[in-house]
């Protein structure tokens, strides 16, 4: 049986191991920084399902996809700017109060959720690269140097197969 091979000759096995750690790391971290911040279940699921993709393109966000899934539970009104106004502009509340009292705020929970679900994908990333990879693949990639070569040579040919695409239209 031949074996599938994928970017610079990685196997396809190993393709599946590194995109699946990839999703799961993306998603537990942006997920539970979801639920951190008083996200719906539905929505810290949406914001962990897509955190994987949203890591690779810089125009999309977790947190957007999260944020208007939890719109369904939260009524939002422009009401919620002048409360938080007010909320902050008592400079003597104690900042565990001020911090209960804002996440009581539909505006401020939905924000909160929308940024700490971008947080945690941006967090799930870094530690995929820095951590995961050369801990659980580098005997499989190579080293650092190696790892870095296959990511480099990934991007090309993603940007090849794009352009190829865009070609053809």
């Amino acid at each position: 049986m031949a074996t599938v091979t994928g970017v610079d000759g990685a196997s396809g096995g190993l393709l599946a191991r590194l995109f699946g750690a990839w999703f799961l790391v993306n998603a537990v971290f942006s997920a539970a920084l979801a639920k951190v911040a008083g996200a719906h279940w539905q929505s810290a699921s949406v914001g962990g399902a897509v955190a994987w993709l949203t890591s690779v393109n810089p125009l999309l966000a977790p947190g957007w996809f999260a944020g208007y899934v939890e719109l369904r539970y939260v009524n939002v009104n422009v009401a919620d700017i002048s409360t938080l106004n007010e909320i902050v502009s008592d400079e003597e509340r104690p900042v565990r109060e001020l911090l209960a009292d804002l996440k009581a705020v539909p505006l401020f929970r939905l924000i909160a959720v929308v940024a700490l679900t971008n947080i945690g994908s941006f967090v799930g990333s870094i530690l995929f690269a820095t951590v995961l990879i050369p801990y659980l693949f580098a005997e499989q990639v190579g080293g650092p140097d190696d790892i870095a070569r296959l990511m480099l040579a990934g991007a090309r040919n993603s940007i090849d197969l794009l352009v190829g695409l865009v070609g053809t239209v």
